[in-house]
């Protein structure tokens, strides 16, 4: 029996291990294939990331080759001043925040920044031109020394000319004094509406009445800042400079009291009680005190600002400042007046008016040049930089000018900010959504009444030629952009445009010396009396 089953025994181990050999081939197999798989799986994923990083890795250099290309192009077109600093760049020179609302226009963004002459004349050729000016200034200034010692035998310089156009100087301060207090008080009349009126419930008809009734009393208190000041230009009979200044500085205090009102006021208005949103603050006082006098029209609560005033600038645009004083003075005495005083003396025939009209384009245009530096790089500049106020963009490259859409926006960067921002933006995405023509309609039609208000009252009597070249003949060529491109084109009007006003506000003013009246006093003040001066000489 033993023998037996001893016997049996080895061929069950031979089938147990070629099975167990069988088994352990497979799982091999299988362990083999697993990883084959599991291999080619990795190399795919490798692959896949190999890809995706040579793909960053090579968009990252194109950008970058992109970007110094972009540098570099930029150093070739854009002058440099001799620091070094770009004098130009798409950065440096904007004025408009984008908007991310495909519905509302971009803010306006102040920088710290230079005025372009500034950056301009650190370049030597451009350097040259303001010596031309100086150079012109000063044959003027001996012109006038030979004419007086000649004509009177003492020196005037134009003295009598600035004393006579600045008479009564003291009485225009006292006006502009109470002006100014006046215009402190809209502070206090909007702090005062801002927080009584987060007191009442936001629906409730309290809120409306007070809304209603202080909107009301602002209103009126432009109104009448309109009428007062007027009314004391004509009662106390000032010379022709202090017109101009109380009626430009009214304006530019309407312009102020508006700016503020209107940005600091949404923050009220748009403050829900129940809303995440803090509650809002008005501005402190002290803001709205530097906006007064900052040279900006757009109000925001707080501005770039420089680390030290540099005084020598400050003298050296006080000086330059008075210069063009006597520059006017200069033009006025020896181009302007002598030609025109004739006008309602004597028979005039018609080539006379046609003659002094291109005859008064050169002077005209030295007049506009001279005007431009004196307000909107001397003057503002002076007082940026005793406010500290670093964005001094009050002006671009208006001479570049092709068209006269390029012109309005490059002349007087200052009012071009104000208009846009709380006239042009405004209709366009609240009172006339998303049209560009009746907003850009109302912003011409804004600024030809005021430039006309501003002229009506200055001379003294109101001869429509501003209103009629720049709100008609400006307006249309405003639209024309893609016709008229010429910067020839541009000087030409601009010479002859500012000449037939030269030519016009002349002989009106001495008709109103040499001529006399209309029977009627109504239409005497709005009737040129130059159109009926000369038929006492054909009767």
């Amino acid at each position: 029996m033993n023998s037996e089953v001893e016997t049996t025994n080895p061929q069950n181990e031979d089938s147990d291990v070629a099975s167990d050999l069988r088994e352990k081939g497979k799982s091999a197999v299988n362990e083999n294939t697993f990883t084959d798989v599991l291999r080619e799986a990795t190399a795919d994923v490798l692959k896949k990331k190999i890809q995706e990083i040579k793909e960053d890795v090579l968009g990252h250099v194109n950008g970058r080759i992109n970007d110094m290309m972009l540098e570099i192009q930029k150093k070739i077109e854009v002058p440099i001043a001799k620091n070094g600093e770009f004098l130009y760049s798409s950065n440096k020179y904007r004025d408009k925040r984008e908007s991310t609302k495909s519905d509302t226009l971009g803010d306006k963004e102040f920088l710290e920044r230079n005025s372009l002459f500034t950056d301009l004349f650190s370049i030597s050729h451009i350097r040259t031109v303001y010596n031309l000016f100086m150079v012109i200034f000063i044959i003027l200034l001996s012109n006038t020394v030979a004419s007086d010692i000649t004509e009177s035998g003492t020196i005037r310089v134009g003295t009598d000319t600035i004393l006579m156009c600045f008479e009564k100087f003291p009485t225009c301060m006292y006006i502009w004094s109470l002006m100014q207090t006046s215009t402190l008080g809209v502070y206090v009349g909007f702090i005062l509406w801002a927080y009584q009126r987060l007191r009442f419930l936001p629906k409730s008809f309290i809120r409306k009445f007070w809304d209603y009734g202080w909107v009301s009393a602002f209103i009126s208190y432009q109104i009448l800042f309109f009428i007062v000041p007027t009314k004391a230009v004509i009662e106390t009979k000032l010379a022709i400079a202090c017109r101009l200044i109380v009626l430009l500085e009214q304006i530019r205090m309407i312009m102020k009291s508006h700016a503020f009102v209107r940005s600091a006021a949404s923050r009220f208005l748009s403050y829900k009680p129940h809303s995440e949103t803090p509650q809002p603050s008005g501005p402190k006082f002290s803001q709205f005190l530097y906006f007064l006098f900052a040279p900006t029209l757009v109000y925001r609560d707080e501005y770039p600002r420089t680390k030290k005033i540099r005084w020598m600038v400050v003298i050296q645009n006080f000086i330059e400042f008075g210069v063009t004083i006597f520059c006017f003075a200069f033009i006025m005495d020896h181009l302007i007046l002598p030609v025109y005083n004739v006008f309602g003396t004597q028979p005039l025939e018609r080539k006379w008016l046609v003659k002094n009209m291109i005859d008064s384009s050169i002077p005209a245009l030295f007049f506009l040049l001279t005007a431009h530096y004196l307000l909107l790089h001397a003057w503002m500049n002076a007082w940026a930089e005793m406010l500290r106020f670093a964005d001094r963009l009050f002006y671009k490259d208006w001479w570049n000018s092709t068209t006269y859409h390029a012109y309005y926006r490059t002349w007087n960067v200052v009012v071009h900010d104000w208009l846009y921002t709380y006239i042009y933006k405004d209709m366009y995405e609240i009172v006339v959504p998303r049209n560009r023509v009746l907003a850009a309609t109302a912003v011409f039609l804004t600024s030809a009444i005021v430039h006309e208000y501003i002229l009506s009252f200055a001379f003294g009597f109101f001869y429509p030629v501003m209103f009629v070249l720049f709100g008609g003949i400006g307006f249309a060529l405003f639209f024309v952009r893609k016709f008229v491109t010429s910067n020839i084109f541009i000087w030409l009007s601009w010479s002859l445009g500012n000449g037939i006003m030269f030519c016009l506000y002349s002989i009106e003013s001495y008709a109103r010396i040499n001529c006399p009246p209309h029977s009627n006093y109504y239409l005497d003040l709005f009737i040129p009396r130059s159109w009926s001066c000369q038929e006492k000489f054909n009767v």
